[in-house]
């Protein structure tokens, strides 16, 4: 009898631990919805993809709702709850074509491999072709137009969305961050001391147009700027053509960009993002120019970019740094960066216990661990990007 009443008592307890909890996290009926887009990787096809997402999201939005800081900041106290149905991106049905040269080069690498040189090789152009096709400006136009249009669907539908890539995937998504915000103001950009008859027109241009914020492939897409062989973005030298397009250009922002506060973060996962973009750290280049741009971007707007990878996943690579609020201000664009919650953070020690040939397709796998080194990033990446302790109140 004197277990039974433990029992029930330990059953109590725990029962009433629990509801406690849900009652500390309570979401608001006419929450606004975030819902998560999920990119893929090299090689995957729909079903198998499908499959690997609906496995691990249930325990996202668990994990999400269930943590005190990003109840509090990302969710805003329950007026905001995190979609229960995932949203799928799927690209690799684009690759077929290219796909197709690879396997035909495999089969005649049969005729003098052996076993083992064959699953190398296979293993390697495959996870590496998506990559590199994904990375091409030329292929990844349409897949960035498209996943806009998933963004703006979310936005019309009066949701918000945080972006996940995923291996190969991850490129795209940073892509779309670098590509798609709405980094760049015209309203900013123009020089008093410019002399030449494009930089008179802009700066006259500016005072009498209210232009909206803009993102690079508006630029690029109303053909306003060229990208050059030597890393440089150029004006179009075209005069009567910039005269005609500029005014024009909020309907380009409108088309191309990401819709106003509807992007609240990225999260990137097995991502090789150091091994593709190691060039992003050269002073004075374009790419390094964009990136101080976009990180300003996601500080000054309440947004997160997460890097997530597991130690022994040989694909996944760390960012060259993590910064900080205070090494960012060193930089030259941003020096005047004015923080209001946004933050960058790099996890790349997250423990897993499974090979290391298998540990870049385990995120998969335990959707609870997953979800939940995701938690501990944006935990340990908003204090240490602001150089809070466990005791701040601002936690």
């Amino acid at each position: 009898m004197k277990r039974f009443i433990m029992s029930w008592l330990v059953c109590f307890m725990l029962c009433s631990a629990v509801c406690a909890k849900e009652e500390d996290f309570p979401v608001k009926p006419d929450a606004k919805q975030i819902d998560i887009i999920y990119i893929h990787g090299a090689y995957e096809t729909k079903e198998a993809f499908d499959k690997s997402v609906n496995n691990v999201h249930g325990d996202m939005v668990k994990q999400f709702s269930s943590d005190p800081l990003m109840y509090k900041k990302l969710l805003d106290n329950g007026n905001k709850k995190i979609g229960e149905e995932p949203v799928i991106f799927f690209w690799a049905d684009k690759t077929t074509e290219s796909l197709k040269v690879i396997d035909k080069a495999l089969a005649y690498a049969k005729n003098f491999s052996s076993k083992i040189a064959q699953f190398g090789r296979e293993t390697l152009s495959h996870t590496l072709h998506d990559a590199i096709w994904i990375s091409k400006s030329s292929n990844s136009r349409e897949l960035l137009n498209n996943l806009n249009n998933y963004v703006k669907t979310e936005s019309e539908k009066g949701q918000e969305v945080i972006l996940y890539g995923y291996s190969a995937g991850s490129l795209l998504t940073v892509q779309y961050m670098t590509n798609r915000l709405p980094i760049l103001d015209l309203n900013e950009l123009y020089n008093d001391n410019d002399t030449s008859y494009t930089g008179k027109y802009l700066a006259n241009l500016v005072k009498t147009t209210k232009f909206e914020p803009t993102c690079l492939d508006a630029l690029k897409e109303s053909k306003l700027i060229f990208y050059t062989d030597s890393d440089e973005f150029v004006a179009n030298p075209n005069t009567e053509y910039l005269k005609n397009t500029l005014p024009q250009l909020n309907s380009y922002t409108e088309k191309f960009c990401a819709p106003k506060n509807t992007v609240k973060g990225f999260v990137v996962f097995g991502a090789p993002l150091t091994t593709f973009d190691s060039g992003i750290s050269k002073s004075g280049s374009a790419e390094n120019t964009l990136s101080q741009l976009v990180m300003k971007h996601l500080v000054e707007n309440d947004m997160f970019f997460l890097t997530v990878n597991y130690a022994n996943d040989f694909i996944g690579m760390p960012l060259p740094g993590i910064p900080t609020l205070d090494s960012l201000k060193e930089k030259d664009l941003l020096s005047d960066i004015e923080p209001k919650g946004g933050f960058i953070y790099d996890d790349s020690k997250v423990k897993n216990h499974t090979l290391f040939f298998s540990a870049h397709l385990a995120y998969w796998s335990s959707g609870k661990k997953f979800a939940k080194s995701i938690v501990n990033a944006y935990n340990a990446g908003y204090k240490h990007f602001y150089g809070l302790n466990d005791s701040d109140e601002r936690l």
